[in-house]
């Protein structure tokens, strides 16, 4: 599951150890996941009648909360995570963003501006016609959308372009989609945090357990794995692995801005990361050419993680001990320029 170029690294061009560490006053229950988009928090929680809640920076004032949890046709049987599955763009000069629904293989279109404005939920279904259970799915563009489903006999994890309800198979992703597993392994080795670059136009995959990120444009003009150590995984090793508890959870998430992509590297195995977590993870920043440009050493535990560019501020959440911090990184921010 990787590229003819690897690049391997070893160490990075700048280290910072985040250790100036605040509490936000965020006062949401049961959250779950959260992104950022200009001035607004959105973040996914537990609440059955407000999935979403929508929130001001720097003062965290409630503007909403949106979607709720059934089985109608604008509601969702599991709360939609908002940094998964789910494209925010700007259309018109309005937030909006596109979800996809896991269990019924719906696209819902969320007007996130109008409904803030208005009070009321703006929503409304796009697309109804996508597989289920997919483990990745983005939106390219309004006719073009990217999905990995499980194929044969549960042995591999497969790429292809969604184009007007049939699957288009390129060089590029058949190249990824050759990685297999022998029968009755745990599929989940193949699965990977996937982000897509709308102003690169470029994937980035960074397996849950493997040691290697994945860049690549559909049109093969880059084609890189970025391998994190002195060598790559080998998945017929990986695979074998006993007990399971044993093998490495590598890469935690993976978060894409304007001029670098950042992945949370946790590298621990999946028994200690369940249990009592022994290694405090970092956040490895790269450009859009998979160059190494920062690591990020955290002395707290995140599994989630964005940046407000306007205060010049890093957010984290941890889904496991519910804590929120925020940090000030004005500093990476100007070395990265």
């Amino acid at each position: 599951m990787t590229f003819d170029q690897v690049d391997c690294i070893s160490n990075f061009p700048e280290t910072f150890v985040l250790n100036n560490t605040k509490v936000p006053s965020i006062d949401i229950i049961g959250i779950r996941s959260f992104v950022i988009h200009d001035s607004i928090m959105i973040l996914g929680t537990t609440n059955p009648k407000g999935i979403w809640s929508v929130i001001s920076l720097p003062d965290y004032q409630v503007l909403g909360s949106f979607l709720e949890r059934g089985e109608g046709p604008l509601e969702f049987m599991q709360g939609p995570n908002t940094s998964n599955k789910t494209k925010f763009i700007r259309e018109k000069g309005e937030l909006v963003a596109y979800i996809y629904d896991f269990q019924k293989g719906i696209v819902k279109k969320f007007n996130v501006d109008k409904s803030i404005t208005s009070g009321e939920l703006q929503l409304s279904v796009i697309e109804d016609n996508f597989p289920p259970f997919l483990f990745n799915f983005i939106m390219i563009d309004s006719s073009n959308f990217f999905i990995k489903e499980l194929g044969n006999r549960d042995t591999q994890q497969l790429r292809s372009l969604y184009q007007k309800r049939e699957k288009t198979n390129l060089p590029i992703l058949d190249k990824l989609n050759q990685a297999a597993l022998s029968e009755g392994k745990d599929f989940n080795i193949l699965s990977t945090n996937t982000a897509y670059s709308d102003i690169h136009g470029r994937f980035v995959e960074a397996p849950i357990g493997l040691n290697y990120i994945n860049l690549y444009s559909l049109d093969s003009t880059i084609t890189k794995t970025i391998c994190i150590g002195e060598e790559l995984s080998d998945i017929s090793v990986v695979q074998n692995e006993f007990p399971q508890w044993n093998r490495k959870y590598i890469f935690a998430n993976v978060s894409t801005f304007d001029n670098f992509f950042g992945v949370i590297h946790v590298n621990e195995s999946f028994r200690n990361y369940e249990t009592i977590r022994t290694k405090l993870p970092s956040i490895m920043l790269f450009d859009w050419d998979g160059e190494p440009l920062a690591e990020l050493k955290m002395e707290k535990h995140l599994t989630h993680f964005d940046i407000d560019f306007i205060n010049q501020e890093l957010y984290t959440f941890d889904v496991h001990s519910d804590e929120f911090f925020k940090y000030d990184i004005k500093d990476v921010l100007l070395k990265l320029k």
